[in-house]
């Protein structure tokens, strides 16, 4: 009989050794995956970094499947999502960094700018609202700026101004919010306001598409035909000529032809 619990003891002792071994085990493989994760999450990043957005999200899927619980990875395919036009999925990304860690600021900024593309107004205005309350966001003028767009997409271009003048507020000569502003006196027939604004700043960011744009318009509505040409040519040395911008300036250009 004492032999028999002498064996029992030893095989308990056994199993609980395995056992410890297991989860060791387990514990160092799942700290592997992780670092491995975390490489191709890096490599994914560069990679959105230098505008390469196919081997970009190829790095980030990977990324995913491995550390499916950094805000960082989801943050960064949303990112490539939205430059790939792929609204839905950007939102579905950001929406997830967002459920991982609740005071990530700039993924409220980007699930904001993603709901203004997409046309969903309201909350693109209440996503940019929750950045606002973050107190690590760094860069604000983003968040009014995207909130004043959307308030003149509902047609209301007075509470659109204030909010892109007190973008300009928190960020004197923010780009964006200019370029914005004389978007809106262009669509207001306020052409000389605009002007003074897309001049000043063209000057200061020569490539803006978006404002060279609107200085073409401009000059267009001048009867400044040279002008215009020039502004409209810049354009199409800036972005790919299938983009909305560059079909609208290759537009003008047939118009001038």
């Amino acid at each position: 009989m004492r032999g028999f619990w002498r064996i029992s003891l030893i095989l308990t002792i056994l199993v609980g050794l395995l056992l410890v071994l297991s989860c060791a085990g387990t514990r160092e493989k799942k700290n592997e995956i992780a670092r491995e994760g975390e490489i191709h999450l890096q490599i994914g990043t560069n990679y959105l970094n230098k505008g390469n957005l196919e081997m970009a999200h190829f790095e980030l899927n990977k990324a995913a499947r491995m550390i499916p619980e950094n805000p960082e990875v989801h943050f960064a395919l949303g990112t490539v999502h939205v430059l790939r036009e792929d609204l839905e999925l950007a939102i579905k990304e950001f929406k997830r960094t967002i459920e991982l860690d609740s005071h990530y600021a700039d993924a409220y900024n980007n699930l904001a700018f993603s709901y203004l593309k997409s046309g969903r107004l309201d909350e693109a205005i209440q996503a940019s609202e929750k950045a606002l309350q973050e107190v690590t966001y760094e860069t604000p003028e983003r968040a009014l700026t995207i909130i004043g767009w959307a308030h003149y997409k509902k047609g209301d271009p007075a509470r659109a101004l204030d909010y892109l003048g007190r973008a300009l507020e928190t960020r004197p000569n923010h780009p964006d919010a200019e370029n914005k502003i004389a978007t809106i006196f262009l669509e207001e027939g306020r052409t000389d306001k605009a002007k003074n604004v897309l001049l000043d700043l063209v000057k200061r960011v020569p490539n803006f598409a978006g404002a060279r744009l609107n200085l073409g318009i401009v000059f267009f509505k001048e009867q400044d035909i040279l002008a215009a040409r020039k502004e409209f040519q810049a354009v199409m040395d800036l972005v790919d000529p299938k983009s909305e911008e560059g079909r609208l300036a290759q537009g003008y250009l047939d118009l001038l032809e």
